[in-house]
């Protein structure tokens, strides 16, 4: 038992670290945050596999990290490059090393209801310390409730969920549904799909005008290849064949043979061909509406940048360019500068707008709370309670103790866990 005991003391080594919760500088580049930090970059570089290296420009502006520093010097940093993984910058001696390990965080369900003593804004972040919680919620509401008009007196209650590291709010929230009192009139908002339907309930019965989007655009995306044989699915966790460790995969690969034609997936205008260390020769498609398309690891490049191109037309063929195991296509989507799966869109046509708005008459009614929906009256009648019991985030200038666990095993993983549950 003693024997055991000292064979798993000697392949593992924990240790743990104050971190301080820091947002990544908007147009800063890996390789300035190295520089401000007086790490050698070329020497930083070299220890990197090339296939890891496109992970870099996977981190988003203002996105949230943490910070491990002593005397002004940085020992440790966790920097987020999806839902699962994080880069893992961390001080050996008069070096620093790389690697990319799980992001573990908690999912807290969360419900708050307040009396509004001097505004909206100041009195969540006040019940709860999460700054986020308000401008999420009047995003919620868009123009169906202006925010400025509520008063002392009025009722705001909200159900959400929020990921939490040791507490801190982290990430985006997601508000499930939110109920509003503003004098007599009320406002309900339930979650559907990805939207919320809006309910209200004016003081008086009218006929008013209101606006309603209509004629939504829609955009077709068809597949990159004529025949489709997918290798390797969309994932924020997969075990690498090269590098034989768990690696985020950030888009779909398609088996096929060298110089097959490669095609646009939907039209769009060119806005990057060229090499790109580990995906190889590269082109990025800008499809409008904040959506790219990345084709990967071509033997030959076919379209420029600038240039027009229109859904399946020829855009390259098929190589084992950068960092690849045979001859494939690695295609990547992204929303806004987030990887998304690339399912979602091929062979669908996908709404990519709202369209146009036009006015229409409506008639607002009194009794509109007796006519909600069945599943939207339970919600907010345990949504009313003002007692209920709200979780308290901790203040975002504090420091979180992360637990770093080092497994000195074959492939030198690291694994990360919190000291405690936080929810």
């Amino acid at each position: 038992m003693r024997f055991l005991l000292f064979i798993v003391l000697a392949i593992s080594a924990i240790w743990a670290g104050d971190y301080k919760l820091k947002y990544w500088k908007a147009g800063e580049s890996f390789g300035e945050y190295l520089t401000k930090h007086k790490i050698d970059s070329t020497k930083f570089y070299s220890q990197i596999a090339p296939d890891d290296v496109k992970f870099l420009s996977s981190i988003m502006s203002k996105s949230p990290f943490f910070e491990n520093s002593e005397n002004g010097k940085l020992k440790e940093a966790l920097i987020p490059i999806g839902e699962q993984m994080q880069i893992y910058i961390s001080k050996m001696g008069d070096d620093y090393k790389f690697d990319i390990i799980p992001l573990k965080y908690k999912v807290v369900k969360d419900r708050v209801t307040i009396k509004i003593e001097n505004n909206c804004f100041i009195d969540i972040k006040k019940a709860t310390n999460n700054p986020h919680i308000a401008t999420y919620l009047k995003r919620v509401f868009k123009d169906k409730l202006n925010f400025k008009k509520l008063r002392k007196g009025d009722i705001v209650s909200i159900e959400y969920e929020q990921k939490s590291i040791e507490g801190l709010p982290w990430d985006e929230p997601k508000i499930e549904a939110a109920y509003i009192k503003r004098g007599d009139s009320e406002y309900f908002a339930i979650k559907e799909g990805e939207g919320y339907k809006i309910y209200s309930n004016k003081e008086s019965s009218e006929t008013k005008v209101v606006t309603s989007s209509t004629s939504a655009k829609y955009q077709a995306f068809r597949y990159p290849l004529r025949k489709i044989r997918i290798t390797s699915k969309f994932t924020y966790k997969r075990w690498h064949p090269i590098l034989h460790r768990y690696r985020p995969h950030l888009g779909i690969d398609f088996g096929a043979k060298r110089g097959e034609p490669i095609y646009a997936i939907s039209s769009g205008k060119v806005i990057y061909s060229g090499w790109m260390r580990g995906y190889g020769k590269v082109i990025k498609i800008d499809h409008g509406n904040g959506v790219v398309s990345l084709y990967a690891h071509q033997s030959k490049l076919l379209a420029k940048v600038g240039q027009r191109v229109k859904t399946h037309q020829i855009i390259g063929k098929i190589g084992t360019t950068g960092r690849s195991t045979g001859p494939h296509l690695h295609l990547g989507v992204y929303k806004r500068g987030r990887p998304v799966n690339p399912a979602n869109y091929l062979n669908h046509i996908v709404k990519i707008n709202d369209g146009v708005t036009i006015k229409k008459s409506v008639k607002i009614v009194h009794n509109l709370r007796k006519e909600l929906p069945f599943r939207a009256k339970i919600v907010y009648n345990s949504l009313k309670k003002e007692n209920s019991n709200s979780y308290r985030w901790k203040n975002l200038d504090s420091t979180v103790k992360i637990v770093i666990q080092k497994r000195e095993d074959k492939h030198a993983r690291v694994k990360l866990r919190t000291t405690k549950g936080d929810a």
